[in-house]
């Protein structure tokens, strides 16, 4: 195995009910903030390996090793 394929290595997270596919190398911080533009979710709640994170600079550098989960926050009333 060479270098160039652990980084097109492809994994699924869920955001917001729904597999999302991506590469395990991509940037957690910035992946996330682009999919949550294109889905339109502002408010949300992020799980690392069933923990919620709660400040950015909590969350890991990739997603390798990691599972992800996106959960959309609604708030009751």
């Amino acid at each position: 195995m060479n270098l160039n394929e652990l980084s097109n290595d492809k994994i699924s997270i869920v955001v917001a009910g729904e597999n999302v596919e991506i590469n395990a190398a991509d940037s957690v911080k910035d992946t996330l903030k682009r999919i949550l533009e294109e889905k339109g979710i502002d408010s949300f709640t992020i799980l690392v390996d069933g923990e919620e994170v709660t400040a950015t600079s909590d969350l890991p550098e990739t997603f390798a090793e990691h599972k992800i989960e996106v959960q959309r926050y609604v708030k009751a009333g």
